[in-house]
């Protein structure tokens, strides 16, 4: 079983020392993963003891069982001219390339299913119902999911915004954020910065936090009340987003379904503005029939 999935086991439970030295190890993974269990412990700042015991709960034999995974695992962590490199050489066909991608994607959605707590899915529904206003970081590749939670949590008549850097300030647009408000960040190894700041800026004013992450010791998770735990590991140069996806899908579902009679409502009203405001086309009859009615203005 993948290390974030042990962590994320509720029965697992960690002293504060074992919690710091798994955060170090997340944190310095390519170093990590070469260190004896006696200088991981002076790096991490607890007794080599502590590294032993940490294995042992994680249910290795040893340091040496725990190090021999984290080693396999080094791919969730390289470079992407690293990872393309890698994947030319294993790649003889389109075919291969098609299926491949494909059946690594199954694998990714599947063990999301497995790594998730319903108990931690429902409180993450349960915030986005509660909160005033819910504010969604995702940068780089994660934008495509965040962008997309935030958007239809406005369908769905949530103030919510999409944290965008060049669009404004992030600052500004964070300002006045309290503890009636909630920040979601989204971010895979390798993490981005501005996002693990904007979790922690969260925190300190008090707001509620939320993580969609590869594990609970994940940096986004050092400040989050709950994390998401997702898999995304993709044998190419990019990050595989498809299991983020399904998940912001089942939350918004979820949510939707919380209470049906507001949710049609809000769904009505959007669906009156998008037909006045012509924002999609008439099915294709219309158009072949010449039903659609142009505005003097279209002519």
């Amino acid at each position: 079983m993948p290390i974030s999935a042990l962590l994320a086991d509720s029965r697992i439970q960690l002293t504060e020392a074992q919690k710091r030295a798994a955060q170090y190890i997340m944190d310095h993974y390519e170093e990590s993963i070469f260190l004896t269990a006696s200088k991981l412990a002076k790096k991490a700042g607890v007794s080599e003891a502590t590294i032993v015991r940490l294995a042992q709960v994680l249910g290795f034999d040893g340091y040496p069982k725990l190090q021999q995974t984290l080693r396999a695992k080094l791919q969730d962590r390289l470079t992407t001219v690293t990872r393309l490199e890698q994947t030319v050489k294993n790649v003889r066909t389109d075919g291969d390339i098609l299926t491949k991608i494909m059946q690594e994607d199954i694998r990714n959605l599947s063990e999301t299913l497995r790594d998730i707590s319903l108990e931690t899915f429902r409180q993450a529904v349960t915030d986005m119902k509660n909160a005033r206003r819910i504010y969604v970081v995702g940068l780089r590749g994660a934008h495509a999911p965040a962008l997309v939670l935030a958007l239809y949590l406005r369908f769905l008549g949530k103030q919510a915004s999409p944290v965008i850097p060049g669009y404004g300030d992030v600052w500004n647009t964070l300002h006045g954020l309290c503890a009636d408000d909630l920040a979601i960040g989204i971010s895979f190894p390798r993490y981005t910065k501005l996002t693990i700041d904007v979790l922690e800026y969260a925190k300190e004013n008090g707001a509620r936090v939320g993580a969609i992450t590869d594990s609970l010791v994940s940096p986004l998770a050092r400040n989050a009340d709950w994390v998401l735990p997702v898999h995304s590991r993709l044998d190419s140069f990019i990050e595989s987003f498809t299991a983020a996806m399904s998940l912001v899908n089942a939350l918004l579902t979820e949510l939707s379904v919380q209470n049906p009679e507001e949710t049609m409502t809000a769904l009505k009203d959007r669906e009156l503005l998008w037909q006045k405001k012509e924002i999609y086309v008439l099915p294709y009859a219309d158009y072949k029939n010449g039903r659609k009615k142009r505005k003097p203005s279209d002519r």
